[in-house]
């Protein structure tokens, strides 16, 4: 009878300590100082996007994939009309339904200014890419625009730093690789006279010129006319491909449905032709 009573005991002792846990898990879960949960709308932006937000963008906005934008230092108008366009599904590109509409649309008007908020007070996007002979064709186009083509400096709306203002994004030290990919979405009339290779120039001087990279005096425009910019200074396009028509060289990842290759400008080429 004893030893019964201590089977029975022993089990009821473990019983009571798992659910002991169990409430300690669902407080942890509750603790909206610590919580995940999109749907609760006690819940601050701040921790939303400590917990969730910096999965992709980081902590400090400084995000590392490519297919993540960066958002330290973008402008708070730019990031609130963008949430609250995907909010409404206006915003709708491949990427933006596979991972923003789902979390997006629990979002209060008080979570998403609290989240523009916390990334516009960030250090501005650092520079991630080295100056080179493809950004300085970038950079007159940058400043001066494609008169021939009809096609207006980008630095009139963006700020001659890229700095933006307003409901116009920051553009300097963001990822090449998002650049090219937003610009024909977002831009399609803007660009639309605009070659890949161009396009793709542009976004390599952006990215050069973030927080640490060119000083402010060097993005003034040299004077230099774009027709006499020489076209070896393109990059060599299109890559190699083998025999299955994928570029060599390079490995296409499931995470972020995106090639890359040991060139970016090769891997941004490829992307924009096969979007």
């Amino acid at each position: 009878m004893r030893s019964r009573c201590k089977k029975i005991s022993s089990k009821a002792a473990a019983a009571a300590s798992l659910g002991v846990s169990a409430l300690t898990v669902l407080a942890g879960c509750s603790n909206v100082e610590r919580s995940r949960n999109w749907g609760d709308p006690n819940v601050s932006g701040k921790v939303l996007v400590q917990q969730v937000c910096s999965t992709c963008h980081g902590l400090d906005g400084q995000s590392v994939n490519t297919l993540f934008p960066k958002l330290a230092g973008q402008t708070k108008p730019y990031i609130q009309g963008q949430l609250e366009a995907i909010q409404a599904r206006d915003r709708n590109s491949e990427h933006t339904r596979q991972f923003m509409w789902g979390p997006a649309r629990f979002l209060t008007p008080k979570q998403i200014d609290e989240i523009a908020t916390y990334f516009a007070s960030q250090a501005p996007m650092r520079a991630d890419a080295a100056p080179s002979s493809l950004a300085e064709r970038g950079k007159v186009i940058y400043h001066q625009g494609l008169p021939a083509a009809g096609v207006q400096a980008c630095a009139s709306c963006h700020g001659d730093a890229g700095e933006g203002d307003d409901v116009v994004p920051r553009l300097a030290g963001q990822h090449p690789y998002y650049l090219v990919s937003r610009a024909r979405i977002a831009m399609t009339k803007i660009v639309a006279n605009v070659s890949d290779a161009d396009i793709v120039a542009v976004s390599a001087y952006l990215a050069s010129i973030g927080a640490g990279g060119a000083a402010p005096a060097a993005l003034k425009p040299t004077g230099e006319k774009v027709a006499e910019v020489p076209s070896a200074k393109l990059p060599p396009t299109p890559p190699v491909f083998d025999s299955q028509g994928d570029p060599k060289n390079c490995h296409y990842s499931v995470w972020t449905y995106g090639w890359y290759c040991g060139s970016f400008i090769d891997a941004l080429v490829y992307h924009l032709k096969n979007q």
